[in-house]
């Protein structure tokens, strides 16, 4: 039996972007061929291991991670523009995995990001993987934002946190989109008890504006099948649960899934 083929969307989410691993591994355990990648921030670093070859040692390494190794990866900066520079986490996965070509891999693949001075959405289809993923998880105000070509180059979920329109799609190809900052899953009152500071109003504010920017772009790209785990549903940063995300991923796209051929 032919196997359907499929052009993957992964959207950002930080540490919730670890599930992009489970709905991969479901979509391949279920028979599905994936032919082409886009994504955004962690989205795009996912998206850009696979497409690489290398999603099975990222797995590992992002697994073995726990609060303490999670906390090592970070680089404080002494700076006005951002709180991490990110250069130590660049460092950590280079090491995992040489830098490679992304015309050089064996799928295409696409990145975006976003110029801080223009306000256009950046696409890297090409260059190398680092330099893309590097741009496309610039968190304003997280990360160091990077200046490269007269461009400062930040997250590109600031213009097109689910890139539809990004993904290279041949004829026939199923348009599958995994969003993980998807509209919040909890009691709006239960969240009205959450204490809120500077850190909660500026990632839930972000995480509002993006999820309506998702929905104007699946009306305008309308995905074949839309994979959604709430944006409220893991913190921005607990990679220490990976192991969890990734099964989170494999449930989503198993529930999605069976709701299709039902």
């Amino acid at each position: 039996m032919k196997r359907r083929r499929v052009a993957l969307v992964l959207a950002g989410g930080g540490a919730r972007g670890v599930a992009h691993i489970g709905a991969i591994e479901e979509l391949e355990r279920l028979g599905f061929e994936i032919t082409s990648v886009a994504g955004t921030s962690m989205g795009a670093l996912v998206g850009g291991f696979y497409a690489a070859g290398h999603l099975e040692a990222f797995k590992a390494w992002l697994c073995a991670l726990d609060r303490y190794k999670v906390f090592g990866l970070v680089d404080f900066a002494l700076s006005t523009e951002c709180l991490v520079k990110g250069d130590r986490v660049i460092r950590a996965l280079e090491e995992l995995v040489h830098d490679v070509r992304i015309e050089q891999m064996r799928i295409p693949f696409a990145a975006v990001a976003a110029d801080l001075l223009t306000g256009r959405e950046v696409v890297f289809d090409s260059g190398g993987l680092y330099d893309a993923i590097r741009a496309s998880i610039s968190i304003p105000s997280i990360f160091r934002p990077v200046r490269r070509d007269g461009m400062v180059l930040i997250d590109g979920g600031i213009v097109n946190p689910l890139p539809l329109n990004r993904v290279h799609r041949e004829r026939g190809d199923l348009l599958v989109a995994v969003d993980v900052s998807a509209p919040f899953g909890g009691d709006p009152a239960q969240r009205a008890k959450i204490s809120l500071n500077h850190y909660k109003l500026l990632s839930t504010s972000s995480q509002i504006m993006q999820q309506h920017i998702v929905e104007l772009m699946c009306r305008l790209y309308r995905p074949d099948l839309l994979i959604e785990i709430p944006a409220d549903s893991f913190g921005l940063f607990e990679f220490y649960r990976s192991g969890e995300l990734v099964e989170a991923g494999r449930r989503a796209t198993r529930a999605v899934l069976e709701g299709v051929t039902a």
